[in-house]
């Protein structure tokens, strides 16, 4: 399970669904998709609290 807190106190949670790629990976689902919104990019993932408005970029190496 992983968590996601954003500076205005909105707390989302994003949990193992069970199921597997091909490589072995598992996926994961959003607890709450009205708290927490993301867009998949190119090279980054934006996450975008959907309470204030504040995005995060989650930038790929």
């Amino acid at each position: 399970m992983m968590s996601f807190e954003c500076e205005c106190g909105n707390k989302t949670v994003m949990f193992a669904t069970g199921d597997r790629d091909e490589q072995g990976r598992e996926y994961i689902e959003i607890e709450d998709d009205e708290r927490l919104t993301f867009t998949i990019g190119d090279k980054s993932v934006l996450f975008r609290c959907s309470f204030c408005g504040y995005t995060y970029r989650l930038e790929q190496i």
